[in-house]
This record gives C-alpha cells, sequence and structure tokens, in this order.
C-alpha cells in the first residue's frame, strides 16, 4: 500500500470532516443553498475518501486460496462506490433541493458568517489539495512521466481521485462565492440557486469521471505499457525467434499479471547438439505439446466456460543416482 496515497487520503478525509462541519453551520444561519450544496459536497468527499481509504487498506491484503492474484482489484471497487456515492448524495440531491429552493423562491439571510466559512474552507481545501499535489508530482517522478500524461495513464486511482475531488472542491468553492456575492447584492435567491445547481452538477461530472477510471480496471486491462516492454525486450533476443503473443492484467497499481507465447530460435535450442539430439529433442517438444493441449482439452471437456488456460510446465525433480 502507498504510503503517500494513505497520507493524501487520510489528510483529505480530516480536512473534509471539519469543512462538512463548518458549512453545515453556515447553512443554519443563512439558510443558502449554495453553502448547502457545498456542505453536501464535503460530506460527500467525507464519505468518499472513507471509502477510498477502507479500499487501500483491503488491498494491501496478501492472497489466499479464494484469491490467488490478491486483492488488488478491492481499490478500484471502492473507488467505484464512492464514485456512486458522490453523485447520488452529493449531484442528485443538491440538484433537487437547488430547484425546490427556487421554486419557493426561498431568500437566504447572508451575514459575515457564511462568508467567513467559505474562507476557512478555503484554506482547509485548498492544504489537502496541496498534499495530494505533491504526493501525485512524486508518482509522476517515479513512473517517469510528464504531469499530463501520468493523470491519464495513471494505474492509481486512489491519489488521482482526491486530487481530482479536491479540485472540483476548490472550483465548487468559488461558484458558491460568486453566487451567494451576487444574491446578497441583488437580494435574489436566483444566483444562489444557479450556483447550488452547478455545484451539483460539477459532483455529478466528477462522479462519472471517477467511475469510468475505476471500470476500465475491473474489466481485466492490460497494462499497455509492460506489454510494449516485454515485445521490445524479447524481439531484440538473439533467442527468441518471434512473441506471438502477450496478455495481461492490471490486479493493482504494483501488480501487474504477465502472460505471453514466444517461439525461440532453433539455434537458440539446439546448440551443441548432435543431429540425434536434436531429432530427440524436437520429439519431445511436440511431445510437451501434445500434453499441453490434452491437460488443457481436459479442463475445457469438463468446465466449457474455462476459455484461457495457460500451462507452465516444471521440471521434474533430480532422480537420486542409483548406488
Amino acid at each position: 500500500m502507498s504510503h503517500g496515497s494513505t497520507r493524501a487520503v487520510l489528510t483529505a478525509v480530516a480536512s473534509n470532516a471539519m469543512v462538512t462541519v463548518a458549512k453545515f453551520v453556515g447553512f443554519s444561519f443563512s439558510g443558502s443553498s449554495a453553502l448547502l450544496a457545498e456542505a453536501v459536497h464535503s460530506l460527500a468527499d467525507t464519505a468518499n475518501q472513507g471509502l477510498l481509504l477502507l479500499g487501500l487498506r483491503r488491498s494491501a491484503r496478501q492472497a489466499d486460496e479464494e484469491h490467488q492474484f490478491g486483492y488488488g482489484q478491492e481499490r478500484y471497487f471502492w473507488n467505484l462506490i464512492s464514485a456512486v456515492t458522490i453523485f447520488f448524495l452529493g449531484c442528485v440531491y443538491t440538484v433537487m433541493h437547488a430547484v425546490e429552493q427556487l421554486r419557493h423562491e426561498h431568500t437566504p439571510e447572508f451575514s459575515w458568517i457564511p462568508f467567513i466559512i467559505l474562507g476557512f474552507a478555503f484554506v482547509m481545501e485548498g492544504y489537502s489539495l496541496l498534499v495530494a499535489l505533491v504526493e501525485f508530482r512524486h508518482q509522476c517522478r517515479q513512473a517517469g512521466k510528464t504531469f499530463r500524461v501520468y493523470l491519464v495513464e495513471t494505474r492509481d486511482p486512489t491519489t488521482l481521485a482526491v486530487l481530482i475531488e479536491d479540485s472540483a472542491a476548490i472550483l465548487g468553492l468559488v461558484i458558491a462565492l460568486i453566487g451567494m456575492g451576487l444574491a446578497a447584492y441583488t437580494g435574489s435567491a436566483l444566483f444562489d440557486g444557479i450556483a447550488a445547481i452547478c455545484i451539483g452538477l460539477l459532483m455529478g461530472g466528477l462522479a462519472f469521471f471517477l467511475a469510468a477510471t475505476n471500470r476500465k480496471y475491473l474489466l481485466n486491462h492490460s497494462n499497455e505499457e509492460v506489454d510494449e516492454i516485454a515485445s521490445r525486450l524479447w524481439q531484440a533476443d538473439d533467442q527468441v525467434q518471434s512473441v506471438q503473443r502477450i496478455n495481461s492484467i492490471v490486479l493493482s497499481p504494483e501488480d501487474t499479471l504477465l502472460m505471453a507465447e514466444v517461439e525461440l530460435r532453433e539455434e537458440a535450442i539446439f546448440a551443441d547438439m548432435t543431429q540425434e539430439e536434436i531429432s530427440r529433442a524436437i520429439r519431445f517438444m511436440h511431445k510437451l505439446d501434445d500434453i499441453r493441449r490434452s491437460l488443457e482439452e481436459d479442463v475445457s471437456r469438463v468446465a466449457p466456460e474455462t476459455k484461457h488456460i495457460f500451462i507452465e510446465f516444471t521440471a521434474p525433480k533430480d532422480k537420486p543416482e542409483k548406488q
């Protein structure tokens, strides 16, 4: 489990929890739809980041009999659940409440308290964003990629989620400040309601982005970078005739499963062998291939749902020499 990712999530949870309480207090004083939208936004972010932390901890468990490749994909699962939480708790509820407030022409009562709370939220969420940004840039350097490229290609959804959520939180605060400011200046609730709807739609877009990002890794997404590295290295190897197939699955940001079929050059296999030894070796290789196909057919006949079978033979243990 990435220590940096954990620190980014814990920082986000702590700051969002405090900001959530403050925003609800501000809403109770003002009745502002925009401030309520921001309070719900922070509440959704807090719940979301709690799920991110749960995913980090559960994904770090060791492999067992039921999960032989480990629990790495739990990180993507809980991130997907968090995206759904943001959508329904943040987007749907916020927009519905704002529309209802506009229908009843509810005019909020603004004082200095809601604006002080927005300032406090800027400080806390700005710090959380800074921590996530520092960690994300550190991951960029480790991967040897630019910020823009890594933003698209990262396989660690946790730090990315915190970074995107905190960025959206800052943008939401700006929208709330503009809406509340215009509402206080004009005395019209329209600007406050529009700001709340915009914040709700912002959370909907955020939820869709996070869901799409994690969905692909729950569908056995390949690791194109590992595929390219393996293909390039093996094709440049003098022992390899051709690389017939390469398959990979991202199990977690730190774990990729790689499978391949590689044809070796005859001279690499049969070097320093007599013609008779070569003939025996070829018969032996054909025999191994027949055994592999037979083993695959045995399983496919009884369990036809087994579409992909990869068998790796191990050498027999040396027999003890006879005395």
